[in-house]
């Protein structure tokens, strides 16, 4: 079945459950308790973290003070660990007789191939029998986060009496930005813009891509990362071909991938964000004429290489803590014998890590302006003297790639680590040469939006540059819409034929998911 159909079904189950749970069914004075049981996940793949979600969105989204309460999920799992055995009804009552719950909600996640089957059943504990019993299936992960979504609204909006409609991204939606081309003009008629001049898909999960020339030949090289590897591609006959494949050892965990020449010998250097356990463990590559040798290593800097206005291209470091998170302010690094050193600390706004800005004379008048991704993933804007001036309504950005954080103060005694996402990349550029530079960042949609903390699940993305107009940003040209994550993009001339283009990697197939992980490389003309 098609998406649709299991949100439809399970509107239906959801609005059973209003019925069931509604005043009219007899609400007793004080509240009823719901108990939501951990879903079985039937699957090869280990999705212990999806079971997380659905049973942290459903307790979350359906408590209603002095009507319904949901019982508190530690209290849950420990009776549930103490049944032994698959879930079934028996059991279900079981638990919520033992935990003295009037109904109980439980189900179960079977993933076999591409085919994707939810169930879930609602349990009147006193009555010992079964209210309702739902079941859809559909081709892919990509109906279940909305299904169980929808679930959650419908009964928000009915039994707490609040309005929040379920929105799905429908085929029209940006249909003004056109549907193909390199750069779509918002609001004008897109059609007749030339589609993609190359396009390549490899078996791989990328987590971001830049571009330079590493050997000084004068032409540039693609490079990209995923979680443990460097690959370095060269163009050649309107095609790239690996050059090079660098495998991590220690156990890698590339984040973040920048190029350039920082010290002027011709050949760009490869920066790379490594993660460890609990810390950083950052290095540098140059190519020597016959292979690319690490020049820096063990850095415990969390490195990015931006251009910072009047010094020009530099690299960034922020220092990570014991727990895992930033900590202390952004600095200014130079090269010092095989080491980064500080030169300075950078004065930016409260929410600025060294991921998540960039800075440039927004306005064409000569003042420089910080755009940030805050930690929700709304873009800001700040004037020089670091004061707000604009926060968008929607969330930008959208990363796969997280810093485990133990949260010293969180009231769990199991400490389960938080998942910091890394900010997609920012920056600017002057896409239409009129001296003002443009915002660009990827907004990827996710039909959950922003509810789980611990993963992300993206159906699509594009690029956006973005304009200020004095009043806020504005989207005045976007890439076309991509599937999955959109994960890096920059603008520069990768096959080395003297014009600028649009070059994009987003990831289609992640690698805790069914079957292997797949990206996506596009490239488009842009002049």
């Amino acid at each position: 079945m098609k998406t649709k159909t299991i949100v439809r079904n399970l509107t239906l189950f959801a609005l059973s459950v209003l019925f069931l749970l509604s005043p009219v069914s007899g609400f007793s004075e004080g509240p009823q308790k719901l108990a939501v049981l951990p879903f079985t996940m039937n699957s090869d793949r280990d999705l212990d973290f999806l079971r997380e979600g659905i049973l942290d969105m459903l307790s979350s989204r359906l408590a209603w003070k002095d009507k319904l309460e949901i019982i508190e999920k530690g209290v849950v799992k420990k009776e549930f660990s103490a049944v032994p055995g698959p879930m079934n009804e028996a059991k279900a009552l079981i638990i919520g007789k033992a935990i003295g719950a009037d109904f109980v909600i439980f189900g179960s996640l079977t993933v076999f191939g591409e085919s994707v089957s939810l169930d879930a059943k609602i349990l009147d504990v006193k009555k010992s029998e079964v209210l309702i019993t739902a079941y859809d299936q559909s081709k892919g992960m990509d109906g279940v986060i909305p299904t169980v979504n929808q679930f959650a609204e419908n009964i928000n909006a009915k039994i707490m009496g609040k309005d929040i409609p379920y929105k799905e991204q429908q085929p029209g939606e940006f249909a003004q930005q056109g549907g193909e081309g390199a750069l779509v003009n918002v609001g004008r008629d897109a059609a007749g813009t030339q589609k993609p001049s190359f396009v390549k898909r490899y078996k791989l999960e990328i987590r971001g891509l830049d571009v330079g020339d590493l050997d000084g030949d004068g032409k540039n090289e693609l490079v990209f990362i995923d979680k443990t590897s460097v690959h370095i591609y060269k163009w050649e006959k309107k095609s790239p071909y690996l050059f090079k494949n660098i495998q991590g050892s220690w156990s890698p965990n590339y984040i973040y991938v920048t190029v350039a020449d920082l010290d002027g010998n011709g050949k760009a250097e490869i920066y790379i964000c490594n993660l460890t356990a609990t810390n950083a463990g950052s290095f540098v590559l140059e190519w020597d004429g016959a292979k690319f040798k690490e020049i820096i290593h063990g850095q415990t800097w969390l490195i990015r290489v931006v251009d910072l206005p009047g010094k020009g291209k530099v690299v960034l470091g922020q220092r990570r803590n014991a727990e895992g998170n930033y900590m202390g302010g952004v600095h200014r690094l130079k090269r010092q014998g095989n080491e980064l050193v500080s030169v300075e600390a950078l004065n930016l706004p409260r929410l600025g890590n060294v991921f998540n800005f960039a800075q440039s004379d927004l306005s064409g008048k000569g003042s420089v302006f910080t755009t940030l991704l805050g930690p929700w993933e709304h873009l800001q804007v700040y004037n020089p003297t670091g004061g707000r001036l604009w926060k968008s309504d929607d969330f930008f950005g959208g990363s796969l790639c997280y810093m485990a954080w133990m949260d010293p103060d969180a009231n769990d005694e199991a400490q389960t680590a938080v998942r910091i996402f890394i900010p997609s990349p920012i920056f600017t550029y002057d896409v239409n040469k009129d001296g003002k530079k443009e915002v660009v960042i990827c907004k990827n949609h996710s039909k959950a939006g922003r509810l789980f903390t611990d993963f992300r699940w993206f159906g699509s993305g594009r690029v956006h540059f973005m304009e200020w107009d004095e009043a806020g940003l504005v989207s005045q040209w976007t890439s076309q819409k991509l599937s999955g994550t959109v994960v890096g993009y920059q603008v520069v001339d990768v096959d080395n034929d003297g014009l600028k283009e649009l070059v994009v990697a987003n990831v289609t197939s992640e690698s805790y998911f069914i079957g292997l992980p797949k990206s996506q490389l596009t490239v488009y003309d842009l002049e």
